[in-house]
């Protein structure tokens, strides 16, 4: 098709589904984030697009849901665009504290339950 009704764009980072995902041709950037199911919006936006004449626009700057559509931090979105959803540093943090405590909660639990047991 020469006009297609609708776009891939690719949407990773802190979302639940990352990947691609298909949406209309007035979808804005926020759309497309809400479809992807978003974690945490405290961290940046990371914007990339590549153009027909071979050039790369690049943009990052914060979430604000109520940004005008079609606005910098709400573009309209193009075929082939990439959204990656950042973390906070707290968040970061947060994540990190969870995998290297997760395997101890585990053996704890598993203690408590053998301790249980026995008395």
């Amino acid at each position: 098709k020469i006009n297609p009704i609708f776009s891939n764009v690719f949407v990773f980072g802190r979302v639940n589904s990352p990947g691609t995902i298909k949406v209309t041709k007035e979808a804005v950037l926020n759309d497309a984030i809400v479809i992807a199911g978003a974690k945490s919006l405290k961290g940046p936006i990371n914007f990339v697009r590549y153009n027909n004449d071979g050039s790369v626009e690049r943009r990052k700057f914060r979430y604000k849901s109520n940004a005008k559509r079609g606005a910098y931090n709400n573009p309209s979105l193009k075929d082939g665009d990439f959204i990656l959803v950042g973390s906070s540093a707290l968040a970061n943090s947060a994540e990190v504290i969870n995998e290297v405590t997760s395997p101890f909660v585990g053996i704890f639990s598993f203690y408590g339950l053998i301790k249980a047991v026995r008395d």
